[in-house]
């Protein structure tokens, strides 16, 4: 995480848990992160990519299904974690599955890989060169959660790769990409009023929830006021001047949605996200059961009834479809076929039937 600071001119934002903070200026407010995968290359053809998830509070339970790093002349690999299996690799790739099950976040794994090359570059642009598989369960707090029980996708970062001496770019030995699944909530201003707050201007892509609170210290903050925010801009303000809750504000996402049930003011910020159960949906339907990346293509799986027609949608981080594939399952599975380069990044996958 980042540190926070504030004057008139500039603001650095940063989200602690659930919660954005702003101060005196402009900025955008960054979402929670997800997952880091930091790059270093050691010397003598090694490679380590260490991989953390984190507890992203969007997301009851965050399944990373497979990790994939593009690799040039690869002759060997290794990994500190034994639950890791180097499911499959290649001269020029190299897949890592987590066996049996999954870890509890927040944790961090650590893997080596070798080539024949002592070059790097970092692979910032299409084709991005790691590439994360996974599946997801969101909390309450997560707009995503009404489109699906169970979400499935993938995410491509940039990485440090061997390659050629002709094509080394001068990058650093180290190299660090932080993944969000969620956009960021875009802070559009503060609103004053002869040198008094009065207000908070934002941009957020759903109608939600959110609780103001101000401080003077960081350490103790006060509940001010519940907002319900209007897609795509939320300004909000009150006759009241709030320069007496401190100089720094900030945002707590309480609930996707317009909610009313909500605890008083005085007491503190302790509404739980509720989980979508994972055996809670009985509702009939086809649903997406896992994806695999096959060179370019990426391979997304599903359940359904026999002969029952589906369309398979990918959707990008606000929710918006970027492609579809129209199936008709043959028993009680079918798989969808997407070109993975056109797809965006991060991408998550639906399936409805189509009637």
């Amino acid at each position: 995480m980042s540190r926070t600071c504030a004057n008139a001119t500039g603001l650095r934002l940063v989200l602690r848990g659930l919660l954005v903070l702003l101060g005196l200026g402009l900025g955008t407010v960054r979402a929670t992160t997800f997952l880091e995968l930091q790059s270093t290359y050691l010397g003598n053809g090694w490679f380590q990519y260490q991989m953390s998830v984190f507890d992203d509070p969007f997301f009851s339970e965050a399944d990373i299904t497979q990790l994939q790093i593009t690799f040039t002349n690869q002759i060997d690999h290794s990994s500190g974690a034994p639950d890791w299996v180097n499911s499959a690799w290649g001269d020029n790739y190299s897949s890592w599955s987590f066996n049996p099950g999954y870890p509890a976040r927040p944790y961090e794994e650590t893997f080596l890989i070798r080539s024949s090359q002592t070059n790097y570059k970092l692979a910032a642009t299409n084709p991005r060169r790691a590439t994360v598989l996974f599946s997801l369960y969101c909390t309450a707090l997560n707009p995503m959660a009404g489109t699906s029980q169970n979400i499935v996708g993938f995410a491509r970062m940039p990485c440090l790769i061997p390659c050629p001496p002709e094509e080394a770019d001068g990058s650093p030995t180290n190299f660090v990409y932080v993944l969000k699944l969620l956009p960021d909530v875009a802070i559009n201003s503060l609103i004053q009023s002869n040198g008094e707050i009065h207000g908070v201007d934002f941009s957020w892509d759903y109608d939600s929830t959110f609780l103001l609170q101000g401080t003077s210290d960081f350490n103790n903050w006060t509940n001010i006021a519940y907002i319900w925010s209007q897609s795509p801009e939320t300004v909000w303000t009150t006759n009241l001047s709030l320069s007496d809750y401190g100089q720094f504000f900030r945002v707590a996402l309480v609930a996707e949605g317009h909610m009313t049930n909500l605890p008083p003011l005085s007491a503190a910020l302790t509404q739980a996200s509720k989980t979508i159960a994972k055996a809670g949906n009985t509702a009939p339907g086809p649903s997406v059961t896992g994806c695999q990346a096959d060179n370019d293509r990426m391979l997304v799986s599903i359940a359904s009834q026999p002969g029952q027609t589906c369309e398979v949608r990918a959707l990008d981080s606000h929710l918006a479809v970027s492609q579809t594939q129209q199936i008709t399952s043959q028993g009680t599975s079918a798989t969808a076929i997407f070109d993975a380069a056109s797809l965006p990044d991060p991408v998550f996958f639906q399936v409805v039937t189509v009637q």
